[in-house]
């Protein structure tokens, strides 16, 4: 059976992503990041990504990429966005090789999110979305999240 496949594209429709149907479907795969950094970003209260492993996305169109060095965590993030409109594109994580994390303003449809990352800085006025797993800054490496993270394809 063919997998369906969904595309999102920036706004001027120079950069469009693609991936399977069913993982954006998914909830699991689905969050939202408050970091200031995210906020920074994306230009609004938070990041809305989709998390999957990067063999399953086709990226058309050549995004310009920010490498973020001020973040909380300490890490590098790799953000790209279109040079022409500035939409926000994708994310990338070199502690989680192989793991991308599409921005999901770029889609038609809009999952659920089923986790939130850096829920410390989110506004007080943000309410909690029923359901979803609440994380107050990025989640520590326990089993279940190298179990998470092993079936998007990242070794760790």
């Amino acid at each position: 059976m063919a997998t369906n496949i969904v595309t999102g594209k920036c706004l001027c429709g120079e950069i469009s992503i693609s991936l399977p149907e069913n993982i954006l479907s998914n909830s699991e795969n689905v969050g939202l990041c408050f970091c200031k950094n995210c906020r920074q970003s994306a230009g609004s209260l938070a990041s809305y990504n989709l998390y999957l492993p990067e063999k399953d996305v086709t990226i058309q169109g050549q995004p310009k990429i920010y490498f973020d060095k001020d973040t909380t965590s300490g890490t590098t993030i790799q953000r790209a966005f279109c040079a022409n409109c500035g939409s926000p594109m994708y994310g990338k994580n070199p502690k989680f090789a192989g793991l991308i994390a599409v921005r999901l303003g770029s889609f038609d449809r809009l999952t659920k999110p089923g986790m939130a990352l850096y829920c410390k800085d989110r506004p007080e006025w943000n309410k909690v979305i029923d359901g979803i797993q609440e994380n107050e800054i990025m989640p520590t490496l326990t089993e279940e999240f190298k179990v998470w993270l092993a079936s998007k394809g990242v070794s760790i």
